[in-house]
């Protein structure tokens, strides 16, 4: 298995205060992350032509230090793993932590369980947030409650230099379209309900493990009710709109 996992890196404390200040200095301010969401809305959705499963995706996770993006929350740890012609492909992950520039609150730690010992020697998160990008390509971006991941992304891009244009799929959107009267629609409750076993929950590579396996099924439930295009399905599902609605909360 083939695991892209950038190089860590040990600064020394004056390159490490140096980098937080320059993040903090490029990070954007609530008008233009207004103005940022907006533009991103207007822009048109280029979305890959063919079949649903002739598509290519990338599915992933996040770990994050909260729950507020647009209010200083950083990225601790990615996974993600692609899925081709309807199958997770094996060879190829993306794992890393990521070194926030500040402490992991004890409250996140107790959900994720990452602390900051573990993310010392990682990557920088402006680093490791570039280093997915050249992972995903340009393939089609799909996360489980995809409006929050996205919006750490699109936090995170000044700094990291990257520009997140993929067109962007969320499971849970997609799990309450195929079932509108199923209640749980979040990641326990689709895995209990089909059968996937999560291999370590809120472990960023698990989670992005149990979503495409989900995916993968949602996609060949998508195409049983005669879904032809990914352009069909944002179009039935709503899917971009919910996705920026919902995405005005982080």
């Amino acid at each position: 298995m083939e695991t892209h996992t950038p190089r860590a890196r040990r600064p020394g404390l004056i390159a490490r205060a140096l980098k937080a200040a320059a993040a903090a200095l490029m990070a954007p301010n609530a008008e233009e992350r207004a103005r940022d969401r907006a533009q991103r809305h207007a822009a048109p959705l280029m979305l890959p032509d063919g079949a649903l499963a002739a598509c290519r995706y990338v599915v992933f996770d996040l770990e994050t230090t909260g729950l507020q993006p647009s209010h200083g929350d950083r990225i601790v740890a990615i996974g993600a793993v692609r899925v081709e012609a309807g199958r997770i492909l094996d060879v190829d992950r993306f794992a890393t932590f990521a070194q926030p520039g500040r402490p992991i609150p004890p409250a996140s730690t107790a959900i994720h369980g990452i602390t900051d010992a573990m993310v010392a020697g990682s990557p920088p998160w402006p680093e490791a947030v570039a280093a997915f990008h050249r992972f995903a390509g340009d393939a089609v971006l799909v996360a489980h409650n995809a409006a929050f991941d996205t919006a750490c992304l699109h936090a995170a891009e000044a700094q990291a230099g990257v520009t997140f244009a993929n067109p962007v799929l969320c499971s849970l959107r997609l799990s309450q379209w195929l079932d509108p009267d199923e209640k749980a629609h979040d990641l326990d409750g689709l895995a209990a309900r089909h059968g996937v076993v999560i291999a370590g929950r809120h472990d960023a590579l698990g989670d992005a493990e149990a979503t495409a396996a989900l995916f993968c099924d949602m996609l060949r439930r998508a195409e049983a009710r005669r879904i032809t295009s990914l352009a069909e399905l944002f179009a039935r599902t709503r899917m971009a709109r919910q996705i920026a609605a919902a995405a005005e909360r982080f």
